[in-house]
């Protein structure tokens, strides 16, 4: 059975735009034995994101179907929507990334899964909220939770168990372009977290992601681990409009290094489920 844990935290900070403030209000609902009187929410530096290829005109008859696209830091599934019907809601299941050392690259290596509201087509703002995981030189594993409203705050969430191989749902909301809330929910575990967030940075609200990263720190590109298959499930969007979008015409981004090797795919199953497959 569900039960509330109180306090609820209070959180805010300066935005670049003058007489802005973004803050959120966090709580967390939990069964079982999930600890929640040592959450914390520790600002980390926001991350820089590249984008990927561009997609077909709707109308185009390769918009009817999936289409391949290459980033260097980007694996997964981005979709996008028009500003006059622009994207209300992103939302999937995913499960935390289980990694391996990669071959012939320094430890620790990084993989990060999240969903998110811009920063493909529109890369100026991005909203996100996912998990990362990270494998040291023994084998051994670390994951943690976060959010991102790029670029004006990131937070980890200390305190909150994750582990790899546990189902994560991430449902991202938006009531305007500068308010959103956020649950994400351990199903295996037995926590629910919820952010509600306000004056952020103004979103596009064009795209739709569905992401594994090889993500940057102080501008440099972490080592990006090997892992299991990641499936993402149930996954879609809503627009403002109220229109459901699914995968069916999504950007499958495959994630590409310098020397053209492809590091890991994205393969679609259908209009709501794909999975992410590391190469090498």
């Amino acid at each position: 059975m569900w039960s509330v844990i109180r306090p609820v935290f209070l959180w805010g900070l300066t935005a670049a735009t003058v007489g802005a403030e973004l803050s959120f209000v966090a709580s967390i609902r939990t069964r079982g034995d999930v600890d929640a009187s040592a959450l914390k929410f520790v600002p980390i530096p926001p991350a820089r994101h590249g984008r990927h290829g561009s997609w077909p005109e709707r109308g185009d008859s390769r918009a009817e179907r999936d289409v391949i696209s290459y980033s260097s830091n980007w694996c997964g599934a981005s979709q996008h929507s028009s500003r006059s019907d622009g994207i209300a809601s992103v939302f999937g299941v995913f499960t935390v990334p289980d990694l391996t050392l990669r071959p012939g690259l320094p430890a620790p290596q990084f993989a990060s899964a999240w969903l998110g509201i811009d920063g493909a087509e529109c890369n100026s703002t991005l909203l996100q909220a996912g998990v990362t995981n990270i494998v040291n030189s023994n084998g051994g594993q670390s994951a943690s939770a976060w959010w991102e409203w790029y670029p004006e705050a990131a937070y980890t969430i200390e305190g909150l168990k994750v582990k790899p191989g546990d189902w994560i749902s991430v449902n991202i909301a938006t009531t305007s372009a500068t308010n959103a809330k956020i649950v994400i929910t351990n199903a295996s575990l037995g926590y629910e977290v919820t952010l509600t967030l306000s004056n952020g940075p103004e979103l596009c609200r064009v795209d739709a992601e569905w992401i594994i990263e090889d993500f940057y720190v102080s501008g440099e590109q972490v080592a990006f681990a090997n892992f299991s298959d990641v499936w993402f499930m149930d996954s879609g969007a809503t627009t403002a409009g109220g229109k459901h979008i699914g995968l069916d015409g999504a950007a499958m981004v495959h994630l590409q290094a310098d020397d053209g090797t492809i590091l890991c795919s994205a393969q679609p199953y259908d209009d709501a489920n794909f999975v992410i497959v590391s190469r090498g």
